[in-house]
């Protein structure tokens, strides 16, 4: 995870949290075609603003090909087997925008700007740190899951025999896992997490122009195409 950006084009994390919840309603509400295709550019024009480009056309180039995915009523004529199947990776297309604008968000912020952003809002830290937590864990977990695949690389064991992936690859990152969240916690409470006291943030948040222009888009576009 990038230690936070002065960029004035990285938006609040507050801001972008708030966006991919807004955006998370597309799921179950789905946005037109038009509107679809807009939010996905005005989303990837933040990414190159932040310097991800290659993150940026790849989101785009992926979408393109889930945008052409069947809806589930052309699933009715089609066997059970195919149906299910097939239903799995529709659900791709309906969960897409709001998962990119939260890979936006995890890419662009780091977990001090995520505290000092919750700490300007006053929000809980029952609720502030479970997600610092969660901000820490996933990217060790996915630095292990590489270096593990990378190892079952090197001996031969691929995805083409099953039942050794999941034994060595499978249960090893389970056993990761419970180690990267405990070491997570023993970090916070070397740190004094739960005292009460107020802390001094190294990192200063602020709102910008661009946290106006970030949500107010999205609602803009998110609203016309339930709209139209």
């Amino acid at each position: 995870m990038p230690a936070f950006s002065a960029n004035r084009y990285n938006p609040n994390p507050i801001t972008k949290l708030i966006v991919v919840f807004i955006l998370g309603l597309t799921a179950i509400h789905q946005l037109n075609y038009i509107a679809s295709i807009s939010i996905v550019i005005f989303i990837s024009i933040f990414y190159i603003l932040n310097g991800f480009i290659k993150d940026a056309i790849k989101g785009m180039i992926l979408f393109a090909i889930v945008l052409h995915l069947p809806n589930f009523d052309a699933l009715d004529k089609l066997p059970m087997i195919i149906k299910i199947i097939l239903s799995f990776v529709i659900i791709i297309k309906f969960f897409f925008i709001p998962f990119y604008a939260g890979k936006f968000l995890i890419k662009s912020s780091d977990v001090g700007s995520i505290i000092s952003s919750m700490d300007k809002l006053r929000i809980p830290s029952a609720f502030s740190i479970p997600i610092a937590v969660m901000f820490r864990f996933f990217p060790s977990f996915r630095e292990e899951r590489k270096n593990i695949k990378l190892a079952m690389k090197i001996r031969g064991i691929s995805f083409k025999n099953p039942i050794k992936y999941i034994e060595y690859v499978m249960v090893p990152l389970l056993v990761i896992s419970s180690n990267i969240a405990d070491d997570i916690a023993k970090a916070a409470e070397v740190k004094c997490i739960e005292n009460p006291i107020k802390k001094t943030r190294y990192i200063e948040i602020g709102i910008k122009p661009v946290d106006f222009f970030y949500i107010l888009g999205t609602m803009i576009i998110v609203a016309g195409g339930w709209l139209c």
